[in-house]
């Protein structure tokens, strides 16, 4: 049969067709990636969308939980000690095993009247989709763990999980129709202003293969206290038989303060100088977290110093996560991460009050720095601020007649007057070192000529504890601190004070040819004599109260500052002054903290005597195990009555019942020394952990118990620290959790 197209035809025609399947082929990929790409794109949208409501119903959730916390301070007509914390819910029973440091959870039936039932733990012991396992609640180790062993942050068994607090388009509700509901959340807040913050706490140790781990600092400076630097972390305990490892802390402490501490060897097998080095690893950590001691300390520790070393400078742990991570990779105990915090702030300003004073800061120690014999004029003005003082120079005694020499001595003329006073005058706010020391002794900041006297005095042997015996008056030569007033004269008291009469082998009086009026009181032999700067307020403890006139005869056994018993009027000056001036200051701790182990690491180390500063310190540091029983007995006081200020450590104190606190005076004391300048109760000091979670119930669901669908999830740590006594947000910190 003849063909109807040619050759050429045919093959033309076969070419076409394979061009149009072609393209069919190529159309048909097209759309098929069209396609998926676009349900590709539908699903990440969702996700996205589902991730950014779960972030916007977090941060709102958020918002709630701090509303509530801000209500809690506004309400009720006073601060007392059933209120200077916040309310504890959730937590286990009396009896159960503590939780130190969890303040509260989202529990059914909780003052908030809007959370469910429902746990958010697993019904069964395979989570299913939405369940939060308990090790998960306690991913940040804030929980006593169950295993000591590994990082496995299983909580102990009477923990219970929280509860959800379900969400709708009105808001939360703890009983919802289920079609209603949008998403969920819950929460557990810790106090983790009661924990040490590693930005701050501990210090580096020096070992050797034929030595046991040494502070790399001199013993006085960690038995001086004042810093929570100088907390000895190896009283944390790690496991319920071990405590923390000198290399975990070095680790911790090399890391955070590389260019300050010059550490040889690698991350996370630091080694530092032995105490002995002059200007070595131990006088750069005491100058950068003491300061210089003549003044006292300005830095707040809410940043780094910028000095580098090997290119690198000091670092910070911004987020607990970065603590975590360090903590797994220098390989010590989780089980002490249950001491440690990342962020912490206080208002350097005192909480006890009375009369109707404005105090808004306390006095900064440094300040007695000024005080000095015949300062340069330029100087006068500052003292006259600070003190109300001016420097009046003596007066040469004569041959004939016979008269003594009026020695150079300072006038209390108050801030801003200009002849000596008959009183301490009132004030309102900004008082000078006198008007707060007769606030803090006498409760009053009305005028007051009644106390004049015995104040000016006080006020002298603190200078004169402060000062050392080289600061004298030109003229006469005595270094015990005189001050005239409008009606007498007040003065310290010193060991060794060249102008007192020679008892032998007669007496000469100095200067001659007549001595001087007033003369020096006679030393006092059992006195304690500091004679250096105060490292921290509670060193005032060494003051003498009875050398209120210008030649007493003092007891045998004089009569200091009490910081030792339940009512002791001095108590108040503990809250009234600072060692570091910094307004806003990380690294303080909550004197209500339940965490014993944390206070055990402040108290381990301290110094029960002044005279442990020589080569064989006697009687010794205070040892661990004496410090735990001491941190209990103190948590144990503040559970039954918590703090109010820092004028309650003597209270807190006289709990203390057992060896070494209790020898003498200066041993009692050991307590205020140790605590007055790291602590404080003023700010709530808050650790969020919240899981939130979008979503709904199944279109048809009856009851709240089924199955809930989870579309998004987000887990954040909301550090806050909030001023108790005026609802400010000092500061906080958001830190999304990745898991």
């Amino acid at each position: 049969m003849t063909s109807l197209f040619s050759a050429d035809e045919i093959s033309r025609r076969g070419a076409a067709l394979v061009l149009v399947l072609a393209l069919v082929v190529l159309l048909s990929g097209l759309l098929l990636a069209y396609l998926t790409r676009t349900g590709t794109d539908r699903q990440l949208a969702h996700a996205s969308f589902q991730d950014t409501k779960s972030d916007l119903l977090a941060r709102s959730a958020l918002d709630l939980i701090v509303t509530d916390l801000k209500r809690e301070i506004t309400e009720g007509a006073g601060i007392n000690a059933a209120n200077i914390q916040p309310r504890r819910w959730g937590t286990p029973p009396p009896g159960g095993t503590p939780f130190p440091n969890l303040i509260r959870r989202s529990a059914q039936g909780d003052p908030t009247g809007y959370t469910s039932p429902l746990s958010s733990g697993p019904a069964a012991a395979a989570p299913k989709r939405g369940e939060i396992s308990a090790a998960r609640w306690n991913s940040h180790y804030l929980l006593p763990r169950a295993f000591t062993s590994g990082n496995d942050s299983t909580p102990v068994l009477n923990f219970a999980a929280p509860d959800w607090v379900l969400l709708t388009a009105e808001g939360p509700s703890s009983t919802p129709a289920p079609a209603s509901v949008i998403g969920r959340y819950a929460y557990a807040v810790y106090d983790e202003g009661g924990t040490l913050d590693v930005n701050v706490a501990g210090f580096p140790y020096y070992t050797s293969a034929s030595q046991a781990p040494t502070p790399s600092l001199p013993l006085h400076d960690v038995g001086r206290k004042g810093s929570v630097a100088f907390a000895d972390l190896r009283a944390l305990p790690a496991t319920s038989s071990t405590t923390l490892s000198a290399g975990g802390i070095n680790a911790v402490v090399g890391w955070r303060n590389y260019a300050t501490l010059h550490p040889y060897s690698p991350f996370p097998n630091f080694t530092f100088d032995p105490p002995t080095v002059a200007g070595g690893t131990g006088a750069r950590f005491v100058d950068y977290f003491a300061g210089n001691p003549q003044i006292g300390l300005t830095r707040d520790f809410r940043t780094v110093s910028p000095t580098a070393y090997l290119n690198r400078t000091d670092q910070a742990f911004v987020t607990r996560t970065e603590l975590i991570r360090l903590q797994r990779e220098a390989g010590f105990s989780a089980g002490a991460l249950q001491y440690l915090g990342t962020f912490s702030r206080e208002i350097n300003a005192p909480t006890w009050k009375a009369g109707t004073a404005s105090i808004l800061q306390r006095f900064y120690i440094g300040h007695l720095n000024l005080i000095r014999p015949n300062p340069p004029a330029a100087r006068m003005a500052d003292i006259q601020k600070q003190f109300g003082l001016k420097w009046v120079s003596g007066v040469a005694g004569t041959s004939v007649p016979p008269t003594p020499a009026v020695p150079g001595r300072w006038q209390y003329v108050g801030a801003s007057g200009s002849t000596m006073q008959d009183r301490i005058a009132a004030f309102t706010t900004d008082p000078d070192f006198f008007q707060l020391l007769n606030y803090a002794l006498n409760r009053t900041n009305a005028d007051d000529s009644s106390h004049l006297g015995p104040t000016l005095s006080i006020g002298a042997a603190l200078i004169d504890q402060y000062d050392d015996d080289s600061a004298a008056d030109p003229l006469t030569g005595t270094t015990t601190t005189m001050i005239e007033y409008s009606g007498g004269w007040a003065v310290g008291l010193e060991n060794i004070d060249p102008a007192r009469p020679s008892p032998s082998p007669g007496p000469s009086p100095f200067p001659p040819p007549a001595g001087m009026s007033p003369t020096p009181p006679p030393a006092i032999a059992t006195y304690v004599m500091l004679n250096r700067p105060f490292r921290n307020v509670g060193e005032f403890g060494y003051a003498i109260r009875t050398a209120s006139a210008p030649t007493p005869t003092p007891a045998p056994n004089p009569k200091t500052l009490d910081f030792h018993t339940a009512t002791s009027p001095d108590a108040a000056l503990l809250d009234l002054f600072t060692y570091n001036n910094a307004p806003i200051r990380s690294g303080i701790v909550n004197l209500n903290t339940q965490n014993v182990g944390v206070l055990t690491a402040v108290l381990t180390g301290a110094f029960q005597s002044e005279h442990n500063t020589g080569s064989a310190p006697s009687p010794s540091p205070v040892a661990s195990p004496a410090a735990r029983i001491a941190a209990t007995n103190i948590v144990n006081a503040t559970n039954t009555q918590p703090a109010l200020s820092r004028a309650e450590i003597p209270r807190l104190a006289s709990f203390v019942t057992n060896a070494p606190f209790v020898t003498n005076e200066e041993t009692r004391e050991t307590i205020a020394r140790a605590l007055a300048e790291v602590t404080q109760t003023r700010t709530w000091g808050l650790f969020i952990d919240l899981i939130t979670q979008t979503g709904r119930y199944p279109s048809g669901a009856t009851n709240l118990a089924q199955p809930f669908i989870v579309e998004g999830e987000k887990r954040h740590w909301l550090h806050i620290a909030i001023d108790r006594f005026t609802g400010q947000v000092i500061d906080r910190q958001l830190e999304s959790v990745s898991e």
